[in-house]
């Protein structure tokens, strides 16, 4: 579908990208940002110190793990990313759960993932260690984590089994306490002691400690205003929520984003070119691709979109689209009431509301008030350590962790409503 020209190759569509001009080049998207929430902007947290009380902080996500070093300020000092080793088991879930009924297989994952979080630890702490004091038990200093239910689970030896099947209930949703191997470089020193890790709450089966991190780094705990915390990757999660409390849902959205017939393609350049595709008249209402491009996909930004590509962005953005409206019916607001829409992670950093309007990932009226959040799960955990390590003496005169107002998840798959609000989203917004 290519022509060739002086310049290089063109795609069937131009999207500006640069890559047809000599010396042109696109920008490389990465999975986590390097950016936090000051502690000012997010909750009443007084500001520290920046060269004292700094702490590590950790996002252990089902593809990616992210950590940092962080100063007393908030400011990231020194970041550390690694895929998640899980990934030879399956990129989902569903499947590190079936995974896990073996044995050995469940050792494997949660030893794999300690390594990588000490590898972290050694890293992040090698030029200068990280200045607090031993926590209570001994153990020095302490890694504050934030990780989906599944993998919580799975990084604290229980059973996931019973994530996976009906009705998905999760007995273990308050964290805990994690040793992460001896050699970490950063124990007290002549103690021998291991460093500790702190995994933070959770919600519920598929809506757990990230995306509660989230909460905290959004100040919905803190705020008046209702906001709306949307985290897209291998899973789909939604929250909506101000001081007075905290609905939300998961949705089966993950694989058009991260993995499934679009794997390669990021998630947000997925939308950007299906939205372009439905401004030019490539793809109708309906989804589908116009001939002769049916069959074979039409090429536009230096990629070949084809029908199941389109076909998976459709149905997941249905999905969450869906999921969207039933919390704003329940919690019955409507979208003038939210003051801002959060889109967290690498996804949300790069998306493009006008994007996510055309493709009725979010309704015009929101898409207008959306703006990145960044790492939230990382924040948030930073956050969480840094109201924690007032316990250790880091930084006295604060108070607790801060709580969360009462949260309700529902379970979309038994709500009599979901299916008639997903047919309904399922089509693309006519222009």
């Amino acid at each position: 579908m290519n022509e060739m020209n002086a310049q290089g190759t063109l795609c069937t569509v131009c999207t500006g990208c640069g890559k047809c001009f000599p010396g042109g080049r696109a920008e490389q998207l990465h999975i986590v940002t390097e950016s936090i929430f000051g502690w000012g902007e997010s909750v009443s947290a007084p500001v520290g110190d920046g060269g004292a009380g700094e702490l590590l902080a950790a996002d252990v996500g089902t593809t990616t793990i992210a950590m940092a070093r962080i100063s007393g300020a908030g400011e990231i000092l020194q970041s550390f990313t690694r895929v998640n080793p899980q990934v030879r088991f399956g990129a989902d879930v569903l499947s590190r759960i079936q995974a896990a009924k073996d044995p050995e297989k469940a050792r494997i994952m949660r030893e794999s993932v300690r390594e990588v979080l000490a590898e972290g630890v050694r890293e992040l702490t090698r030029s200068e260690c990280v200045q607090s004091e031993p926590a209570d038990d001994g153990l020095s200093p302490s890694l504050y984590i934030a990780a989906n239910t599944t993998m919580s689970y799975l990084l604290l030896g229980y059973d996931p089994k019973e994530l996976g099947e009906a009705p998905f209930y999760a007995s273990h949703v308050n964290g805990g306490s994690l040793l992460l191997p001896r050699d970490t470089g950063i124990s007290q020193e002549g103690s021998g002691n291991p460093a500790s890790g702190i995994l933070l709450p959770g919600f519920s089966a598929f809506v757990g400690g990230d995306l509660y991190a989230g909460a905290l780094a959004c100040g919905m705990g803190e705020r008046e205003e209702l906001q709306l915390l949307i985290d897209l990757g291998t899973n789909g999660e939604i929250l909506l929520g101000n001081r007075e409390g905290i609905l939300g849902c998961a949705t089966a959205a993950g694989p058009a984003f991260e993995g499934g017939p679009n794997r390669g393609i990021f998630g947000a350049d997925m939308v950007h070119l299906t939205a372009e595709l439905l401004r030019r008249g490539y793809v109708d209402e309906t989804g589908l691709l116009r001939d002769p491009y049916f069959e074979n996909g039409i090429t536009i930004g230096g990629l070949t979109v084809t029908q199941p590509q389109i076909r998976a962005i459709q149905l997941a953005k249905a999905a969450i689209a869906a999921g969207t409206r039933i919390l704003m019916e329940r919690r019955g607001v409507r979208p003038e009431r939210i003051s801002r829409v959060i889109l967290a992670g690498g996804f949300g950093y790069y998306l493009q509301p006008a994007d996510a309007a055309r493709i009725g990932l979010l309704p015009e009226e929101l898409a207008a008030k959306a703006v990145p959040g960044g790492n939230t799960a990382l924040a948030g955990a930073a956050l969480y350590g840094r109201y924690a390590g007032q316990s250790a003496g880091q930084f006295a005169g604060q108070s607790a962790v801060p709580a969360l107002p009462p949260a309700k998840i529902l379970n979309l798959a038994s709500l009599p409503e979901f299916e008639t609000a997903y047919l309904e989203q399922l089509n693309f917004p006519v222009a």
